[in-house]
């Protein structure tokens, strides 16, 4: 039952890689990378809202339950409480080590083209409601729009990120604390339906094995398909704004 849902999947996650900017990264200078990692900050301060519009929305606690304490990771604390530095902090640290001036991130203006898949990815939430499987189509868009391409972009954009960003606790140079954790605990490990705990579920697995409870028809089946679907479109949809940055003649003259 749940084959065709995978195959898409892996087949959505190659087309993600193999956009022409995905693809085409080591091209852009960092002024470009720049534009476009603090474009995509606005999608990654939407994550809350989109989180917390899923949990008002579902039907089940038990997912509810998952999706919230998902959510709550965005806002750590340490063993006595204390509240941590949130991601979007952890984001506006990682944009500054990057090269990102402090007034630079405060000042950018979303783009037209942002915004309008910042909020056709809630519209995509509406949705979900009133249909016959509106959880599992709820889950199906959250997982694979913001863990499962969240990863693959991050996994992507990583190479040229390492530059100037080093990984694991004990690295040389000036660590990330918010674009390798995500492109980690978010990345689709397994297949839906093969997730094992040993070792700890990443985010996707965790919200995967829901959906592995919710598929039991073809109907299901169809929806999450196409949950996955609406997903890759619109982040197909962000990127291809910088694909005519790839062009030498329309580079940039400011710097960031």
């Amino acid at each position: 039952m749940l084959a065709p849902l995978n195959a898409h999947e892996r087949t959505r996650i190659s087309s993600l890689r193999a956009h022409p900017l995905l693809a085409n990264v080591a091209a852009l200078s960092w002024d470009e990378l720049l534009a476009l990692l603090l474009q995509r900050r606005y999608l990654s301060l939407s994550i809350v809202n989109v989180y917390e519009g899923v949990i008002d929305a579902l039907e089940s606690d038990a997912i509810k339950a998952t999706v919230r304490q998902i959510l709550h990771e965005e806002y750590p604390r340490n063993t006595r409480g204390v509240p941590l530095a949130s991601h979007r902090e952890l984001l506006f640290r990682d944009l500054l080590h990057l090269g990102a001036s402090r007034e630079c991130i405060l000042t950018t203006s979303e783009t037209t083209a942002t915004q309008e898949v910042r909020l056709a990815s809630l519209q995509a939430l509406q949705c979900c409601l009133g249909q016959s499987h509106s959880d599992l189509a709820l889950i199906a868009f959250l997982r694979f729009w913001a863990e499962v391409l969240v990863s693959v972009e991050y996994e992507c954009l990583w190479p040229r990120l390492s530059e100037r960003l080093a990984q694991g606790p004990a690295a040389a140079g000036t660590r990330s604390e918010f674009f390798y954790y995500h492109m980690i605990h978010d990345r689709r490990q397994s297949d839906i339906g093969d997730e094992q705990l040993l070792g700890g579920l990443t985010h996707s697995q965790e919200l995967a094995r829901h959906m592995a409870e919710l598929i039991s028809c073809e109907e299901a089946l169809q929806i999450a398909i196409s949950q996955v679907e609406r997903a890759w479109e619109l982040k197909d949809r962000f990127y291809r704004q910088f694909v005519p940055l790839q062009a030498p003649s329309q580079h940039p003259g400011g710097g960031l």
